[in-house]
């Protein structure tokens, strides 16, 4: 075997909790992050003489499975001879981890393909030195994720479908829709209690607490809100730190039919709650 594809799945942060930031910059945080079966990333991990990431507009070091590749090296104690092939289909600044995805998705392929045995345990701690929300990637399904987000708890996955929306020409970085929250009145405490099993439940727990900094710079993310409720949505949130709205379904087939009636233009995609990764989901090729 000489090469191995992995897809890379977005998330959604069905309940997002952000407290103060904190001295080391970070904010803590408390949240369900749920991987999502839908639109996802190619992620293609093959031997090479020497390293090269490819990925349209973000080639080379500055990628972030670059930096993967840095901490995998690290940990297996030597050069491991990787190119990495990225096809994009999750928008880039949406709130969606595509690139925190990617990442995990290189970690665990090298891992498979050069046998170097780290198994789920110790992919999940070099995956924390990437990036805070690579981690939940590696593992993938429904986790609690705390501190920074690379403290992860199992939990059920909700009982629905999303339907992910992102208005054309909209983007948001992770650090201005941060800084903006700290401009804002604190919000309202919150706690990690477990989902509802209910979807109506669901709907009316979830919660976002960087919807307001991130409409603040966006406007229009209102717009994009107003058009999924009008769709049939019952209930609406921002991606992470956005610019990708999730509009929340009770089925599958639901969200396809809202999609259909949105407007045209912009980002849109039906997804439901996927697996762990490590419960085997079918989703590698290897050739």
């Amino acid at each position: 075997m000489d090469r191995l594809t992995l897809a890379a799945p977005p998330k959604v942060n069905l309940r997002l909790l952000v407290g103060p930031r904190r001295p080391d910059g970070y904010h803590p945080l408390r949240s369900l992050m749920v991987a999502l079966d839908g639109p996802a990333d190619a992620v293609t991990v093959r031997r090479a003489p020497s390293r090269e990431v490819r990925c349209p507009g973000l080639d080379g070091p500055v990628n972030l499975a670059w930096r993967a590749l840095d901490a995998l090296e690290r940990a297996a104690g030597r050069r491991l001879p990787l190119a990495v092939d990225i096809e994009k289909r999750i928008p880039a600044q949406a709130g969606l981890g595509g690139g925190s995805s990617d990442a995990a998705a290189v970690l665990v392929g090298a891992d498979r393909l050069l046998g170097l045995g780290l198994g789920p345990g110790r992919l999940e701690a070099v995956a924390a030195e990437v990036g805070s929300d690579v981690p939940f990637f590696v593992r993938g399904g429904a986790q609690w994720a705390e501190g920074r987000g690379e403290r992860l708890r199992p939990a059920p996955a909700p009982p629905l479908a999303v339907l992910l929306h992102m208005p054309a020409g909209l983007a948001l970085s992770t650090a201005s829709v941060y800084a903006a929250f700290d401009r804002l009145p604190p919000p309202p405490p919150g706690d990690g209690a477990p989902a509802p099993a209910a979807f109506r439940e669901v709907v009316a727990w979830s919660r976002n607490d960087l919807w307001g900094a991130a409409l603040g710079l966006a406007p229009r993310l209102g717009a994009g809100a107003r058009a999924l409720r009008a769709a049939g949505a019952r209930g609406v949130l921002l991606c992470g730190s956005g610019a990708c709205l999730a509009g929340l379904f009770p089925d599958r087939a639901a969200a396809g039919a809202a999609a259909a009636a949105l407007p045209p233009g912009g980002f849109r995609a039906v997804a439901e709650p996927a697996p762990a990764r490590f419960g085997g989901n079918g989703a590698d090729r290897h050739g």
